[in-house]
């Protein structure tokens, strides 16, 4: 009888156990995602309590969450604390501890002198009043020492604090994770304290509450980074747990749908690259700012230089880095040689005599890079004296027949290529009496229409420049002197293509942004006659008017790709900057980023 009671008595604890409610399984503080791992150990809140982190990955061909693997995870440099951003022209992201630095020279990660960089950011009497750290040793102190000479004194520091060494010595590979002393060990009060290239080494004297006395505590140098404010906010804005729902600014729904026959609908991410300035680091530095296509002009007259003789160097370069990146690639192809030219002034560029030896040239490019090259844009700012041979010598005619053959030899290798109509300069006619200097771009471009060029292009390359103007501006009162008053000083001039286009029935037809952008000086201004705007406009107006741009080709639902001018040109820009290169450029001759580089990678896509 007491069996059963007992056997009663289980039966129905556990069927009232039932009833109840299971506990709720409480989310992972990190998880796997694609390509990688999210973390929401060092979102600022308390654990559980949000579910935005930093997510560390492999995306757009950099490693850096293998290479985080590899350096020995969350136990060697704590965890990811913002987002992947650009530093002194190359990808990083920090972590508790360090702030690491993708190298796409040695295809590894090397981390960053943090307490050197503070110092160059004048942060030391920050980190004087907060962390109670010493400044840094004079340079003259590594004075006639070779690399093993300098290692030897900076760690002969050490020696005046047995557990600052001891702490020091222990990490496993303290060299790469703790940098060398910058400083002796210091008496600050209650504390000793060493400052390292990386991190900052406290030995207290007295009890305090996150350390007994005679304890060594450690300031880790991704930490002292972002405390000290040195991380833009929006590399230090945690991110929306992947798949949680978050809420990110959306982008305007485009007003129309994409044309039916665009290889790309909708619109593209883009920088114009030097190809000869490190391609591979700045096409790193366009992914991390979501910007997955590059455009890069191919100077026909340096890459054939005899008939024939096409030199590949510089577009296998180019394209082989792309491909291992997953970034798309324009050709902008321009500028005949001059032994295709026998006969013309040469002063000016200008076009083949034979437009076939043109077509033969794109054609032996689709050929080999098939696959490659996305899309090829044909000639550039046709309507200049000096692109077409000079001043009066501009022919829409003469222009398409250039186009028709090249169209046919590009797709007859690679028939998924785009190719574009190439972009004339936004201007107005500009005749001073011996030869246009310029003839009016809308007009050109109704030229071409009525010189047949409808059924040998895919795109429309447009070039829409806003010079001083804010993108929502149109055709406001002004001086031409003041680039003011005609169309053509605009960013909106494009809607006048687009007309045109449609009058054509052409409208299934995309419109390509293959240069635009605002110039403003840099150190240097450049020359006053072409460029005077760039001394008008400021760095916030750049930035705010970059990102104003894409908002605008999102909502007409007609715009592919867009290439902004420029990524990596400044540094080769002249000490005048008479080609307004650096003022363009949204990364300066150093490759930091300017604000609207900034801007760009931060606005929805």
């Amino acid at each position: 009888m007491t069996k059963i009671r007992l056997v009663v008595t289980l039966v129905l604890f556990l069927s009232s156990l039932a009833a109840f409610p299971r506990p709720i399984q409480a989310a992972p503080l990190d998880f796997d995602v694609a390509n990688g791992h999210f973390y929401t150990q060092a979102n600022g809140e308390a654990p559980g309590a949000s579910a935005k982190g930093y997510s560390i990955t492999n995306d757009g061909g950099i490693p850096l969450w293998d290479e985080f693997q590899r350096l020995g995870g969350v136990d060697a440099l704590g965890y990811p604390s913002s987002r992947r951003f650009i530093l002194d022209g190359f990808v990083v992201q920090a972590t508790q501890k360090v702030i690491m630095q993708w190298r796409p020279d040695a295809a590894q990660v090397y981390f960053l002198n943090v307490l050197d960089a503070m110092h160059d950011a004048g942060k030391d009497a920050w980190l004087g009043a907060v962390r109670a750290t010493p400044g840094v040793l004079p340079s003259s102190f590594d004075a006639g020492k070779d690399w093993e000479g300098i290692k030897a004194a900076r760690w002969a520091l050490l020696d005046d604090n047995e557990a600052i060494k001891a702490a020091y010595w222990s990490s496993g590979d303290p060299l790469n994770l703790n940098g060398l002393p910058l400083s002796p060990v210091q008496d600050r009060g209650n504390v000793y304290v060493l400052r390292a290239q990386r991190k900052v080494f406290q030995q207290w004297k007295v009890d305090v509450p996150w350390a007994s006395a005679g304890q060594v505590t450690v300031a880790n140098g991704g930490d002292l980074y972002k405390e000290a404010g040195l991380l833009s906010q929006s590399a230090a804005a945690p991110e929306d747990a992947p798949g949680s729902g978050g809420t990110p600014e959306a982008a305007p729904a485009p007003s129309a749908p994409p044309p039916g026959g665009a290889k790309y609908p909708g619109v593209g991410y883009g920088f114009q690259i030097d190809p000869g300035n490190d391609p591979g680091r700045a096409m790193d530095i366009a992914k991390t700012a979501g910007f997955s296509w590059i455009k890069v002009q191919i100077r026909w007259e340096q890459l054939e230089p005899q008939k024939g003789n096409i030199q590949w160097g510089t577009m296998d370069n180019v394209v082989n880095q792309a491909a291992a990146r997953g970034v798309r690639v324009l050709f902008s192809v321009v500028t005949a040689p001059a032994w295709s030219r026998s006969g013309q002034d040469l002063k000016d560029q200008g076009p083949p005599n034979n437009p076939q030896d043109f077509a033969n040239f794109v054609g032996a490019i689709a050929s080999r890079l098939k696959g490659k090259v996305h899309a090829y844009e044909i000639w550039n700012e046709q309507n200049r004296a000096e692109e077409w041979g000079g001043p009066g010598k501009q022919s829409a005619a003469g222009y398409v027949n250039l186009l028709k053959v090249a169209y046919a030899s590009i797709k007859a290798a690679d028939p998924n290529a785009v190719v574009l109509g190439g972009a004339p300069t936004p201007a107005g006619t500009v005749d001073l009496g011996y030869g246009a200097l310029a003839v009016d771009d809308v007009d050109y471009f109704r030229q071409m229409y009525a010189a047949g060029a409808k059924p040998y292009f895919d795109a429309m390359a447009v070039h829409p420049s806003g010079f001083n103007n804010k993108p929502d501006d149109y055709e406001n009162s002004g001086a031409r002197a003041d680039f003011k008053g005609h169309r053509s000083f605009y960013y909106r001039n494009f809607e006048n293509y687009r007309q045109v286009m449609e009058e054509n029935g052409d409208g299934d037809k995309q419109l390509w942004f293959t240069e635009f952008g605002w110039a403003v000086a840099q150190s240097t201004a450049p020359p006053k006659d072409r460029y005077a705007y760039a001394s008008q406009n400021t760095e916030q107006q750049q930035a705010e008017w970059l990102v104003r741009t894409f908002q605008i080709a999102r909502e007409k639902g007609y715009i592919g790709p867009m290439f902004v001018w420029n990524l990596n040109y400044a540094s080769a820009a002249d000490a005048a900057d008479s080609e307004a290169l650096r003022a363009f450029g949204v990364l300066r001759p150093d490759w930091s980023a300017r604000p609207a580089f900034n801007a760009l990678a931060a606005m929805p896509k």
